[in-house]
């Protein structure tokens, strides 16, 4: 499955395992806000809002420029800087209380990397290629996600300085390998030209990248239902550490970081079966089963007395989670106007994005107020109407007759070589 692709696929695979790998950190803010700086939960969930909303600044400012400049050059100087802001949170741990504002300066850079990142992926792919290339990405970031976790949860208690180093590190590591094996691959004036003749499903399109979105309807609704989904995950993950503490006392952190370690593995071992499945399914259909696998796995956690019931709970929204993953982002390619790869990144990461930082917010507020188990009731409801709501998008396109998939065979980049 994964063999015969470009070679720019498997750099770029190397690079997300070793972000996965060095991802320390962020697993486990809440519960360093918590419990190393004394944040209550609604406060810890108004940070956690806050840096999130720090991408969008600059995912705004540099998605303009990955379209009209060199993508790698946009992705190496925000890594760096992002990396380097982990490094001085490690170098500064015994001024603890200034690491929450060093971190939101960095993630303006992170912010700023993932158009360029993305739009990278995309142009180093092809329609015949780009599901098994997508999934590659998302199963090397995993499975190096299997292993930092883990790591990390054991730093956790111990060193938390190196929390900061590690992942200061490790990044500078992936973004060195970025600007030595990777060449950008932008499309260039014909192509955009040619691709307008064409009826793909990413053809070209004039005009800003609202008209662009506006031009597309039906991926715009399932952009927004997407956003309310993510909403509902956002809580749901931000309110896991505090729920794994809630049940397991001082072991909590660390049961909770091999948790996310099994999250890795599930998605590992089931991503290639998931991917052969997606090829002889409906996209929509397969997104759907998705959003039910994640709302079987949080009715669980509402049930969730012990390790095993939980266990269960994060390996059945995992397989979720692999499910979407290898769809969401191949549904939404193929879907971009190719001259608006990196805007379109940006501008849909708002639109999701949103729904993602504002569920933390949300969730320290709910869970000042309910207990876990309502909040995850409350949480499976809103995914139900999601679940509705996408079933309808999916009968527009198949009413329309409009593809839900592209036509292979027909792509303006089978005239390039990829190396």
């Amino acid at each position: 499955m994964y063999r015969n692709l470009p070679k720019s696929v498997y750099s770029l695979a190397i690079v997300n395992f070793i972000n996965g790998f060095g991802n320390f950190t962020f697993p486990f803010l809440t519960l360093f806000l918590t419990l190393k700086l004394g944040y209550s939960a609604a406060e810890a969930g108004a940070f956690s809002m806050l840096s999130m909303t720090m991408y969008v600044p600059g995912s705004l400012i540099s998605s303009k420029l990955a379209d009209k400049m060199s993508r790698k050059t946009i992705m190496v100087v925000t890594q760096t800087l992002f990396s380097l802001s982990f490094l001085a949170c490690g170098i500064l741990y015994s001024h603890i209380e200034w690491i929450p504002y060093i971190l939101i300066i960095g993630l303006i850079f992170d912010g700023a990397s993932d158009p360029a990142r993305q739009a990278l992926h995309t142009d180093h792919t092809n329609f015949k290629n780009r599901q098994e290339a997508f999934s590659l990405f998302y199963l090397s970031y995993n499975i190096g996600f299997g292993f930092g976790p883990a790591i990390a949860g054991l730093l956790f208690t111990s060193y938390p300085r190196w929390l900061f180093l590690g992942s200061g590190i490790i990044g500078l590591l992936a973004t060195t390998i970025v600007g030595f094996t990777i060449h950008d691959k932008r499309p260039d004036h014909d192509m955009l030209k040619d691709s307008v003749k064409k009826n793909q499903t990413d053809k070209a399109v004039e005009g800003n990248v609202f008209k662009a979105l506006l031009s597309r309807p039906k991926l715009f609704s399932y952009i927004i239902i997407n956003g309310i989904f993510f909403f509902c995950v956002s809580i749901v993950l931000f309110s896991l550490p505090l729920f794994a503490s809630y049940l397991f006392k001082d072991s909590g952190p660390t049961i909770y970081g091999f948790m996310m370690s099994s999250n890795a593995v599930t998605v590992v071992l089931i991503t290639p079966f998931f991917v052969k499945l997606s090829k002889q399914k409906n996209t929509l259909t397969i997104i759907i089963f998705s959003f039910i696998l994640y709302l079987l796995g949080f009715n669980l956690l509402a049930i969730a007395s012990t390790i095993l019931i939980f266990v269960l709970s994060v390996i059945t929204f995992s397989l979720g989670e692999a499910l979407h993953a290898t769809n969401n982002d191949y549904f939404i390619a193929n879907h971009t106007p190719m001259g608006h790869r990196a805007r379109f990144s940006t501008l849909i990461s708002i639109i999701q994005g949103s729904g993602y930082a504002i569920g933390p917010l949300v969730g320290g507020q709910l869970l000042e107020i309910f207990s876990f188990k309502e909040v995850y009731a409350i949480v499976s409801i809103i995914i139900i109407i999601c679940i509705f709501s996408l079933i309808y998008v999916r009968h527009t396109y198949i009413r329309d007759n409009e593809p839900i998939l592209p036509k292979i065979e027909k792509t303006e980049e089978e005239q390039l070589e990829l190396s």
